[in-house]
């Protein structure tokens, strides 16, 4: 066994979501002959599962368990998705000489005040500690990190920029390299103007991270519209602020909810079948959906924030808000300028498709992996 995936979840058959994104990069280092093994590392196991999923061997344990399994198959490298204080315990402790590769998400490596929108969550003081903790390990560990064969990857320019002030750190040994994007399935699909009218919402629903609030409020907006009764809205999510978020507009003839999560097929489906992807949000190192929708041609209309402007450029590859009045002007604005829409829609694919597509991220990845 030559390397090894650590991470804190990952997909089972009954759990398709869990860190779907690291699945697909799995699959496609298998596809360049490498071989894997998946780690997920839960504290709360007493003993070793094992499982397959599409192909890919996956092992549950808790820290014991992958330093012995560690010490008995000695990979090449490990390569670690959302690092917390567990695995940095974890990696302490086994030979130093191996070599690791750290990929820099979001949630695990920014500070609890950049999350205040959720500050009304029972459990938002017991957030404060554990972030705390992390980010106190996290440092230390980027510290030692210069000692050892340790280097990093983010997602973004955006997020290394936070972690390096929320850790107050520097980090040296580094690669920005994007999330992929599936541009195979989801390829450009030019979009008749019509299709302008149509617009579709796919989120989860379980963080106010997601702003389908400022969602709602944009359509809420348009509801007084001339041209509104001639838009369709179809929203697509599944989660504890589902139905709450939702309620104002379930008395709307034009707004489709469906209270499920979809496939990546089925998402593709969707995509086909709409013109306009609503996608505000409160923080995103990237916005892999987003992404996945502007590859397919759907026009985005998402958020002026965090590391979205590394990805949508305003007017371009994408509308970018500040406020749920420029959301629904957006809309708007896209309604009376059909041109527009078609010139937006085949920039955006083109951006991405320039960013994200799978050789080229997968070659990046793949010649840090192989150094």
């Amino acid at each position: 066994m030559k390397y090894l995936i650590l991470t804190n979840m990952y997909p089972k058959e009954d759990s398709l979501y869990r860190n779907a994104f690291i699945h697909r990069r799995v699959l496609e280092y298998i596809k360049s002959k490498l071989e894997v093994v998946v780690f997920v590392l839960d504290n709360n196991l007493d003993e070793i599962n094992e499982y397959t999923f599409e192909g890919v061997k996956v092992i549950e344990g808790n820290n014991e368990s992958f330093i012995h399994f560690v010490k008995n198959e000695k990979p090449y490298k490990i390569l670690v998705h959302f690092i917390n204080r567990h695995m940095i315990k974890a990696l302490n402790s086994i030979d130093s000489q191996i070599p690791i590769i750290v990929w820099i998400h979001l949630m695990e490596a920014i500070a609890w005040y950049r999350r205040l929108f959720n500050f009304t969550e029972h459990n938002f003081l017991k957030y404060i500690l554990q972030n705390t903790r992390q980010l106190f390990n996290l440092r230390k560990f980027i510290k030692e990190s210069e000692e050892r064969d340790i280097k990093f990857i983010f997602v973004s320019n955006w997020i290394k920029s936070i972690m390096e002030k929320d850790t107050l750190s520097k980090v040296n040994k580094y690669h920005i390299i994007h999330n992929v994007v599936d541009t195979d399935l989801f390829k450009f699909e030019e979009k008749d103007t019509s299709q302008r009218k149509k617009i579709l919402l796919i989120r989860p629903f379980e963080s106010r991270k997601y702003a389908n609030d400022v969602a709602v409020e944009a359509i809420l907006k348009l509801k007084n519209k001339e041209f509104f009764n001639d838009l369709e809205f179809n929203i697509y999510g599944s989660g504890k602020l589902f139905d709450k978020t939702l309620k104002p507009l379930r008395e709307l003839p034009n707004v489709n909810i469906k209270n499920k999560y979809l496939k990546h097929k089925e998402i593709k489906q969707e995509h086909l079948k709409n013109g306009i992807f609503l996608c505000p949000t409160r923080q995103d190192s990237q916005g892999v959906s987003m992404c996945e929708a502007m590859s397919s041609g759907l026009v985005t209309i998402t958020t002026d924030n965090s590391a979205i402007p590394e990805f949508v450029e305003h007017k371009k590859t994408g509308l970018l808000t500040k406020s749920p009045a420029e959301v629904a002007e957006s809309i708007e604005y896209l309604y009376y300028n059909p041109s527009v829409f078609n010139y937006i829609s085949k920039e955006g694919s083109g951006s991405i498709f320039d960013k994200c597509r799978p050789d080229k991220v997968i070659k990046q990845e793949l010649e840090v992996i192989l150094n």
